[in-house]
């Protein structure tokens, strides 16, 4: 244990002496697992956020197609579908969007009788309030964009032209900001009149399915039953979320090519052969009576110590560029944009995953690249090493 420990101890000593080198490649070795961790701890926080939210889903959303166009859907069609062995709960829904001119960004409005508390949380005011001129609950986007607090009043222009100012009775918690910071729900009257929707007419319908196994079996019947519905269901939508998330950290690791091309090349250049004040240093231990093994043990020391150090760097640097800067570098690519997008502080979960993704793809391919000059230059000849 004392000779590892003294040939650990000879490594360190041998990176000291190129102080400025080592701390080039250290600080390139660590910019590319600081990259590389914080975009795939990203892109997994998304992952994770996207199917916490649509945990309450429904199982099915049952909409109408026509001309390859989403269309009003009759609501008579609901006492159908819920006549459909195993189907529960129909749910007609009413919502649309309203661009809103002084913001510049297009409203999400919503149509209910009240706010379901298990999936949005009101951090001001109350619930709707169905009087005669109209409440609305708006998402904190909307209020800090338009400068409202409880009792001032939102417009709108109606379908019809006319004007409808509901009262902001409450404003939603910041915790829901990524489903509720554009929204504005309304009472189910006023929000057909505002998006222009008949009383015999809604949006789309959600379907409660009492048994998961049975979703396939429900849509089939459906599709039988009318040809020109269209559904989608929890399972397809959270598919969705992860080919966009995959896809966008895709677009994020080509845009970072560059990096890993000159971690590559670094690579290329110690696995081609060692420079001559290396292989005279080698010379020098194997000629004092370093063995083979002795030599190939202190090159992998002095790649496992640059490794472990360039790693837990890069894993700090990552845990820092998520959790005080909410990723702020890949932000615009993987959540994508709007005038009204909600804050989201992400929840990076580093564990083995992280780590085991950066052992392969950057550890592995240095150490390697570190012991095969030196195992070349360990068997040659001591003198002509020197020589070198």
């Amino acid at each position: 244990m004392k000779r590892h420990l003294r040939i650990f101890d000879h490594a360190i000593a041998t990176l000291l002496q190129s102080p400025i080198k080592t701390l080039v490649v250290v600080s390139v070795y660590s910019l590319l697992v600081a990259t590389v961790v914080s975009l795939v701890l990203y892109v997994d926080a998304h992952h994770r956020e996207a199917e916490a939210l649509l945990a309450s889903a429904p199982e099915i959303v049952v909409q109408r197609v026509r001309g390859g166009r989403h269309e009003l859907l009759p609501l008579d069609r609901a006492a159908v579908i819920g006549e459909i062995r195993g189907v529960g709960r129909v749910v007609p829904r009413v919502w649309g969007y309203s661009y809103d001119p002084p913001t510049r960004a297009t409203l999400t409005l919503w149509g209910a009788e009240s706010v379901p508390p298990e999936t949005l949380e009101i951090r001001q005011g109350q619930d709707l309030s169905m009087d005669a001129g109209g409440s609305c609950v708006v998402g904190q986007g909307v209020a800090d964009a338009r400068f409202l607090s409880i009792g001032e009043r939102l417009p709108f222009r109606c379908a019809d032209g006319e004007l409808a100012a509901p009262s902001v009775v409450g404003i939603f918690s910041c915790e829901s900001a990524i489903l509720t910071n554009d929204l504005v729900v309304l009472p189910t009257v006023l929000a057909r009149r505002i998006l222009g929707v008949a009383s015999d007419l809604c949006t789309d319908m959600a379907v409660e399915v009492l048994n998961p196994d049975e979703v396939d079996t429900v849509v089939r019947k459906l599709h039988e039953r009318w040809p020109d519905v269209r559904t989608v269901t929890r399972r397809q939508i959270i598919q969705t979320y992860d080919a966009v998330f995959d896809w966008r950290g895709g677009v994020w690791i080509l845009a970072i090519s560059g990096c890993i091309a000159a971690f590559g090349i670094l690579v290329w250049d110690k696995a081609t052969g060692l420079s001559s004040e290396e292989a005279r240093a080698i010379g020098v231990l194997k000629a004092i009576g370093w063995k083979t093994a002795e030599v190939m043990e202190l090159k992998a020391a002095e790649g496992i110590v640059i490794s472990a150090a360039s790693l837990l760097t890069g894993l700090v640097a990552a845990e820092i560029h998520l959790v005080v800067f909410n990723g702020a570098l890949f932000a615009p690519v993987i959540k994508g944009w709007s005038v009204l997008y909600p804050p989201f502080d992400v929840s990076p979960e580093l564990g083995a995953y992280g780590v085991l993704v950066c052992i392969p793809l950057v550890v592995l391919p240095y150490v390697a690249a570190t012991l095969l000059p030196s195992w070349r230059a360990a068997i040659t000849d001591p003198d002509s090493a020197m020589r070198s």
